[in-house]
């Protein structure tokens, strides 16, 4: 599991220092440094994997580097892990020295696809099952996983499921997003194409919803599923899970609450927190209190260690540096303290809706 990110000489980090824990939620302002977090870590794991960690429409080094460090200083961006190895990328001008250790990583971003009744299938030489940056092949990734026999942990089973197959626990959790609805799909592999149906309408009559919601729930419990068995399985499933095992599984999430009612968002962050404590690290980015208040919720009922969860407030001080703010979260689901603009914006609107007109 990664202990501590350090970041150096990117945009709003100087020298950050951020610890993370099984379930790291970030949140806070408009252009406070939250996606600048996520972004260096889909930089390290990008490099790890040997591609470039430059991702698409974040511009060149010159856009990264922070205003506050000289126009030649190198970018870093290190982990630190529980088994005391770590890891640095060092992104300059001209080159990029990339880590040697790093997690099995999974992202869905908030820039997720709407409603598509066909979606591309992964066609790539790496087999594995990805669910895509905005999720776009989250019906190859279900297919993928269904056809061989992927289980969920007894924890992450929803009530409703009729099984602990990752798609029976999949059709679970979305009834907690549309109760009673009946997802199905299919691939047509000579057309390199997959398609889907909601309640027997295409995704698009059907709203934004659920299709906002698929890649989540999809990633977050295929990153926890398992295999059934090693024997006789396609040589991209042991790969697969024994990098899971080798190098742990890191999942960054942002914004699952788009689109969803509060009881939806509630439901989705007690998911994730449960899938935190099934040998999955999370980082999520959020603005819903309700997500938050899932993840507490799975705490106070005693689902979720209170030390496997942090929540860090991020802003930015006078000079434009990110700060950090960590409440300390207890047993009972409370925080020890409450960072202004943590949060706090409906209790400020109820008081103005309070006072009596003069």
């Amino acid at each position: 599991m990664i202990d501590e990110l350090m970041i150096k000489g990117f945009k709003s980090f100087v020298n950050g220092h951020i610890k993370l824990s099984n379930l790291t939620l970030l949140t806070g302002l408009n252009n406070s440094g939250k996606s600048s977090v996520i972004q260096a870590l889909r930089m390290y794991c990008s490099a790890f994997s040997g591609a470039s960690p430059l991702l698409n429409g974040h511009g060149e080094v010159s856009d990264l580097r922070s205003d506050f460090v000289s126009a030649n200083d190198d970018i870093s961006v290190s982990l630190n892990f529980t088994d005391n190895k770590q890891g640095t990328m060092v992104l300059s001008n001209h080159e990029v020295i990339n880590p040697l250790v790093g997690p099995e990583f999974f992202y869905v971003g908030a820039d997720r696809l709407g409603p598509q009744s066909f979606l591309p299938m992964n066609l790539a030489l790496d087999a594995k099952p990805k669910v895509g940056d905005r999720g776009e092949f989250v019906f190859d990734f279900i297919k993928k996983l269904e056809e061989y026999g992927y289980l969920l942990p007894d924890k992450m089973v929803h009530p409703a499921s009729q099984g602990k197959t990752f798609e029976y626990v999949l059709q679970g959790w979305l009834t907690e997003i549309a109760p009673n609805v009946e997802f199905s799909f299919s691939t047509n592999k000579k057309a390199d194409i997959s398609h889907a149906e909601i309640d027997n309408y295409r995704p698009a009559n059907v709203g934004f919803g659920l299709s906002y919601t698929l890649p989540i729930i999809a990633a977050t419990l295929g990153a926890a599923a398992k295999a059934p068995t090693m024997t006789d399985q396609d040589s991209w499933v042991s790969q697969w899970e024994q990098s899971k095992s080798n190098n742990g599984v890191l999942l960054i999430l942002e914004n699952p609450e788009a689109h969803l009612h509060p009881q939806g968002q509630t439901a989705m962050g007690k998911m994730i927190a449960l899938a935190a404590t099934c040998g999955v690290q999370i980082v999520l980015e959020t603005h819903s209190e309700h997500v938050m208040d899932g993840v507490r919720i799975a705490v106070k009922e005693g689902l979720v260690n209170s030390n496997e969860v942090k929540f860090h407030y991020l802003s930015k001080d006078k000079d434009g540096l990110t700060r950090i703010d960590t409440p300390k979260l207890d047993s009972d689901g409370k925080l020890d303290c409450w960072p202004n603009g943590f949060f706090d914006q409906t209790l400020k609107n109820r008081a103005i809706l309070a006072k009596r007109k003069r």
